[in-house]
């Protein structure tokens, strides 16, 4: 909600080297008038012809951070009112079309729909912001892309909301990174995910479920308090009811419950970078019958640190974090069961089973030592663990509990330019984990490098090699099996970005002990004619053998069937993308991804000698009669037309188009499926909306 008029203006003097001038608005800036305060200020000028970044202060490349470096502006007397109250009201009205199903009562085509909201903004104090929302929209924002998820943890999604990407850093409490993304006590996609529960549709009836959980209202306070950073969030989503008919009669059954989100980070930050954060969330449903799979109640909290040596280039990081989610039996059950954990494995003599248990308790923890800064060398050397109870999953993310893991990484680092190149990075890796029953999951190691050229092109490329290990997450709740040994190459080559036109290409190989291939390739472009217009384009391509796909596990009478097979599988996706900034004030954005990926099944196989010497022993032929095989075809589109009509306040009409279907057929055939794909029925949501601010 942040409005900058006039933002930029250049000095009409005729003198050379007349500065810019800068309008910030008193209402984006938090002060107490009347007191003499001292601002943070840096000033960082990107030279497109150059692909070069000058800034005052000078920000140094062998240190860390950004606002730490910055300059004091000092000696402001502020005497005029801040504004303390922003509200931005809106108005949206959207039609539906879609397929109808005949003798659907719940289903009409075009289905239109309004709705109505407020945006808030309020500054409890100079440095603390509180920002709410009521009955909010996310109509405008870009759709999730498509993918198929043949493993058995669940897909993370980025959030892309602005009333949850905004502030964020204030409620991160990181549990693990992967080059940069990471996840932890917090994962803002569980406020207003799809509902979890499956209507009972009975023979011959219809029923219909929300595609979202409806969000009734959040609010979040972030910002400083003296030495502190806070970050506070509470939101409120509806109970959501699918309808079902057959016949004459009509009825509902709960497929999401009325659930209360709490979020509470605090973080004591020092001079030298040093800090020490203190975290808490509660997940609090009201269940009834319909529901009563889900837990009530789940809390989190934890203490995470990173603290500076004398020579504050070096660091001790590190958190620890407790878990409790508590609820009926069948939802502790289901929790326990779960690929996260897999209590019920028949040769995981460590755990303790319960399917009576109300309740589940964990705990996790880290520390690290580190080398953040340094013209030359970087590394980090980390430990972690998760107990097998630990969850935080239902206002969290993490793929799996039950593990020890050690990592190290060493990097070297060459900034200072040459005739040949601008920067060269050679990183060191080396990764090995264990489950708390001293199984020796995985281990590997990796070196890659990475150039950047004085054409202003760049490239890399590395190497991973994977070690045998033990997968107890293969069989779905089965026992363990040995893993495979393998490795795999990747590399990127990106073109000059200063360019009209311009590119990137990736690609991998991997294969393993097995037999197992797969490769993949990633090419993009991009033509920008104009700084106002840029039209780009991708590719994602990627073939793979694997001859280990689980499939399912078929119980026949007191014994159980861990059925895999081998798999052919072929994805692509193509995404597009148009951005044209009309006028400063008008811009349309339009993003397209038609999708599909085609799995084939052969040699059918079930799991008889589990974690045998050589991998290939661990199975034999069994007779499945079932044909898993999928073509999966997706096309999702959403264009975007903005209009800020006046600062604060803006007009969108979007347009969005999905179709979608699956069909049992393992054979890929671009051009056939495309046009499949074309052809499908189409789901369009026409929306407009309305907002306008008031700065009170």
């Amino acid at each position: 909600m942040s409005a900058w008029p006039d933002s930029l203006r250049i000095d009409p003097s005729p003198l050379a080297g007349a500065p810019p001038h800068l309008h910030i608005p008193f209402s984006q800036l938090r002060f107490e008038p009347g007191k003499s305060d001292t601002f943070g200020f840096a000033v960082l000028r990107q030279i497109g012809r150059l692909n070069e970044t000058s800034s005052w202060p000078l920000l140094a490349k062998s240190k860390s951070g950004f606002v730490s470096q910055m300059g004091e502006l000092g000696g402001l007397d502020l005497v005029g009112a801040a504004k303390k109250l922003e509200l931005v009201p809106y108005s949206v009205g959207k039609v539906q079309s879609q397929l109808v199903d005949d003798g659907n009562p719940f289903v009409k085509s075009p289905d239109p729909s309004g709705a109505i909201g407020v945006d808030l903004k309020y500054a409890v104090t100079p440095g603390l912001t509180l920002t709410s929302t009521l009955n909010p929209d996310f109509g405008q924002v870009e759709a999730d892309p498509a993918v198929v998820n043949l493993t058995a943890f669940e897909t993370f999604y980025q959030e892309r909301r602005p009333f949850f990407v905004e502030g964020s850093g204030n409620l991160q409490f990181d549990l693990d990174c992967n080059d940069g993304r990471c996840t932890g006590l917090f994962y803002s996609r569980r406020i207003g995910r799809r509902p979890r529960g499956s209507p009972d549709t009975p023979d011959g009836g219809h029923a219909v479920s929300p595609a979202l959980t409806t969000i009734i209202g959040a609010a979040k306070l972030t910002g400083r308090a003296g030495a502190f950073a806070i970050g506070a969030l509470n939101a409120v989503t509806g109970e959501e009811e699918a309808q079902l008919a057959n016949g004459p009669s009509r009825w509902t059954q709960t497929v999401e419950p009325l659930t209360n989100f709490t979020v509470v980070q605090a973080k004591r930050e020092w001079r030298n970078q040093s800090s020490l954060g203190f975290a808490f969330t509660n997940t609090a449903r009201r269940l009834n019958q319909d529901v009563s799979f889900l837990p009530a109640n789940a809390t989190t909290g934890g203490v995470n640190w990173d603290w500076r040596m004398k020579d504050p280039r070096y660091s001790v990081t590190g958190y620890w974090a407790g878990s409790s989610v508590r609820g009926s039996a069948e939802a502790i059950d289901d929790v326990q069961r779960s690929a996260v954990h897999d209590y019920q494995r028949p040769d995981a003599d460590y755990l303790k089973y319960d399917p009576t248990s109300t309740s589940l308790n964990g705990q996790a923890g880290s520390v690290g030592f580190q080398k953040v800064g340094g013209a030359k060398v970087r590394f980090s050397f980390n430990g972690s663990y998760k107990t097998p109870g630990f969850d935080v999953n239902d206002v969290g993310y993490i793929r799996r509990a039950d593990e020890i893991m050690q990592s190290a990484w060493v990097q070297i680092r060459w900034d200072t330019p040459t005739r040949l190149y601008r920067s060269i990075r050679l990183n060191f890796n080396q990764w090995s984990g264990w489950n708390f029953g001293g199984d020796s999951r995985f281990k590997g190691t990796n070196v890659n490098a990475h150039i950047s050229l004085t054409s202003n092109w760049s490239a890399g490329t590395g190497v991973n090699i994977e070690g045998t290990g033990v997968d107890d997450r293969s069989t779905r709740g089965g026992p363990a099996l040995r893993s495979k040994r393998g490795g795999n190459i990747f590399y990127y080559v990106q073109t000059d970005g200063r360019k009209a036109v311009n590119g990137a290409w990736q690609g991998f190989v991997f294969r393993d002990e097995a037999g197992d291939t797969s490769w993949g390739l990633d090419p993009e472009i991009t033509y920008r004619p104009t700084a106002f217009l840029s039209l780009s384009g991708g590719v994602h391509f990627e073939r793979g053998n694997d001859n280990s796909q689980w499939v399912e596990n078929v119980t026949e009478g007191a014994a159980t069937h861990y059925v895999f097979s081998r798999i052919r599988q072929t994805t692509v996706g193509l995404t597009a993308r148009f951005n044209y900034t009309v006028t400063p004030n008008l811009t349309l954005q339009m993003y397209a991804q038609p999708f599909v990926s085609a799995g084939a099944y052969s040699n059918v196989k079930e799991v008889v000698k589990p974690r045998a010497g050589r991998f290939a022993d661990q199975f034999a032929a069994y007779p499945y009669s079932s044909a898993p095989d999928f073509n999966y075809r997706s096309f999702r589109m959403t264009n975007v037309l903005r209009w800020e009509y006046k600062p604060g306040s803006a007009l969108y009409v979007v347009w969005q188009q999905v179709r979608e279907d699956s069909v049992s057929t393992g054979a890929f055939r671009f051009q056939r499926d495309v046009n499949d794909l074309f052809g499908l029925p189409a789901t369009n949501v026409f929306l407009v909306k309305f907002s306008y601010w008031l700065n009170l």
